[in-house]
């Protein structure tokens, strides 16, 4: 079966290489990079990944962290052969970490527009994946966010403040998993919550993982993603029938 990822915030998929080959040879996994030099929103990203969607075959489509309100605009559209849709690590609308009171949506719009590059990046990486932070994963972070223009990462970051999915989840007619990262220190068990009102046979895989899921446990993950799509199609040995709810 084919799985399309939609990477987070950075949207290089530099950091994905790891939970590709775990998908191996049972998914043929892609990741669908978003433009390093363009401040896209949400509906323009939606829109720039929708001609890119395969016409050939089903497909899992697999919205990580940022990603997460691309991925549910996609499916409430009903593309042709989507097959099913997993979210990692993230939310259909401004997502409250943990450790605060408020969510993103609290924020002052000048909050999202200070440079990414001036935060240091073991703060970043501590964020990101906890105790499975070392000195190869901060190099990796750093030399990813690097290639990145600042702009386009303050957009992102400003487009989380606002950003509301919920409407277009009740619009999904798939199957349906979320991968929760139980020591995620920036998505709070609120966002799963908003989603699970929407769609409430969605399905809840939780692994011992940070925010990075798919980088620190990819084996985990895949592992979580395949026993689903056996749940989900059990009398099917290859790919799933195309818009199967």
């Amino acid at each position: 079966m084919r799985c399309l990822v939609l990477p987070g915030m950075d949207g290089t998929g530099a950091l994905l290489d790891d939970f590709i080959a775990a998908m191996a040879p049972r998914f043929d996994t892609e990741v669908i990079a978003y433009p390093r030099d363009r401040a896209l929103g949400y509906a323009e990203l939606a829109a720039f990944v929708h001609p890119r969607l395969p016409a050939d075959r089903p497909y899992l489509l697999l919205g990580e962290s940022f990603s997460g309100p691309v991925a549910i605009a996609l499916a409430a559209q009903r593309p042709p052969n989507l097959a099913a849709l997993a979210l990692c690590a993230s939310f259909a609308r401004s997502p409250r970490p943990p450790w605060s009171p408020w969510s993103a949506a609290r924020l002052p719009r000048w909050a999202t527009t200070l440079p990414v590059s001036r935060t240091p990046v073991a703060l970043i990486a501590h964020m990101m994946l906890g105790r499975w932070s070392d000195a190869r994963w901060r190099a990796r972070i750093a030399a990813t966010l690097n290639a990145v223009r600042p702009a386009v990462l303050a957009h992102r970051l400003d487009a989380v403040r606002t950003v509301d999915a919920t409407a277009a989840l009740r619009e999904i007619d798939l199957p349906m998993l979320y991968l929760r990262a139980t020591r995620d220190r920036l998505v709070g068990a609120d966002s799963l919550s908003t989603i699970q009102h929407a769609r409430p046979r969605m399905r809840c895989v939780e692994i011992d993982a940070p925010h990075f899921i798919l980088q620190a446990c990819p084996g985990q993950a895949a592992s979580a993603i395949g026993q689903w799509c056996d749940e989900a199609w059990p009398s099917t040995a290859s790919d799933p029938p195309a818009n199967a709810g």
